[in-house]
């Protein structure tokens, strides 16, 4: 089986918000026609947030991680 891209997983890349990647993932249906798309934040291949609706909510939410200066951190699951 061929190994998915950062693309199929990720999305198509929008913008740079800080240090926070700001990518859309669009949703098909049968024909391959895009029905419908939602941002995501990721940080070093890793998703803070997801499903957001709309490009100016994923800014506001991701100036809001890097102003906490919230990011991802592999060994700080508890």
């Amino acid at each position: 089986m061929a190994r998915k891209n950062k693309k199929d997983t990720l999305g198509n890349y929008v913008k740079k918000v800080g240090y926070i990647d700001v990518y859309q993932k669009f949703t098909f249906n049968r024909q391959g026609k895009a029905e419908g798309s939602s941002y995501r934040l990721v940080h070093a291949k890793n998703v803070l947030r997801d499903n957001l609706n709309s490009i100016f909510i994923a800014e506001q939410s991701a100036s809001t991680l890097v102003k906490d200066n919230i990011k991802y951190d592999k060994y700080g699951k508890s």
